[in-house]
């Protein structure tokens, strides 16, 4: 397999992994905003220490080219998770993460206009794979929804658009930027709208604890940094609509700590749709689609 896909693929499991340091960042009494800004600047001060050990001349860049990190860290960063996190809240796990999902389309959709990739009809099949698999593993299929708001859904899209422009704004830095002066600048920026909204204070004083600190460094840097480094370095190579099918590996991770971890109920619905996940990314991996 194409390494860079490896990279994609890796990245989007260690984004699977991310409920179990949320999880253990609740109990202990943060908010899900207090959690994303910890993951932001954990994140940074993992990637700001990197660049200072390997190349410091990685933090340079021109400012006519800030919008790109701005898109990168305030959108597809910061809004990205308080769209998905009040989606939670307002539509359920179930629900929110379908609409998530539909990312790839928006990616696909996008990376035709933007950068004038083909829309192939192996291309449009895994992308009904992709997001038909999603939908059976966060068990919409079963029935157990119920009545969701008009207002739910929509902010749940917003959080699968808002998802999708990470690929599209990294497609643009990475024209002129390493994938760890752009992955710095993503956190960055994030960092800095989140600390406004965060309640840092309050957030030091709850994880002032050694498992209080041992939860946020390890959701920084294995949810966080590493995966996001991961997935822009595969992004240089891959083209934006085949990463963001890729991606969705992710809620495969996810459902299977779901149920290996935690515990939680699975049935056909849930194998039926990991298989069709991981066939939509086989398929893309197998097939002599142009890559950049």
């Amino acid at each position: 397999m194409n390494r860079n896909y490896i990279y994609i693929i890796l990245a989007a499991a260690l984004w699977g992994t991310m409920g179990v340091f949320v999880n253990g960042l609740s109990a202990i009494g943060l908010t899900t905003v207090q959690i994303a800004m910890l993951r932001a600047l954990v994140s940074l001060i993992f990637i700001t220490c990197l660049i200072l050990f390997k190349n410091r001349g990685l933090f340079k860049i021109r400012l006519r080219d800030l919008w790109m990190f701005f898109g990168t860290g305030i959108i597809s960063y910061f809004l990205f998770n308080n769209c998905y996190f009040v989606a939670i809240k307002s539509v359920g796990v179930a629900v929110s993460s379908v609409l998530l999902y539909t990312s790839p389309i928006f990616v696909t959709l996008m990376s035709c206009i933007l950068f004038r990739e083909k829309m192939t009809g192996k291309k449009l099949f895994c992308l009904v794979l992709a997001v038909g698999g999603c939908a059976l593993v966060s068990g919409l299929a079963s029935g157990g929804v119920g009545k969701v708001s008009t207002g739910g859904v929509l902010i749940g899209l917003a959080s699968g658009f808002t998802y999708a422009l990470y690929s599209i704004f990294s497609t643009y830095a990475l024209k002129k930027y390493e994938p760890l002066t752009v992955t710095f600048y993503t956190f960055l920026f994030g960092t800095v709208a989140a600390l406004i909204i965060g309640k840092p204070a309050e957030t030091f004083d709850i994880i002032a604890s050694p498992s209080g600190i041992l939860w946020a460094v390890s959701l920084g840097i294995i949810s966080g940094a590493v995966p996001y480094f991961l997935y822009t370095v595969g992004l240089s190579k891959v083209n934006p609509s085949h990463a963001a099918v890729m991606a969705t590996v992710e809620p495969v991770v996810a459902s299977l700590i779901g149920i290996f971890v935690f515990n939680e109920a699975s049935d056909l619905f849930t194998v039926l749709g990991i298989a069709l996940i991981i066939s939509a990314a086989a398929m893309l991996n197998m097939g002599k689609d142009r890559q950049k």
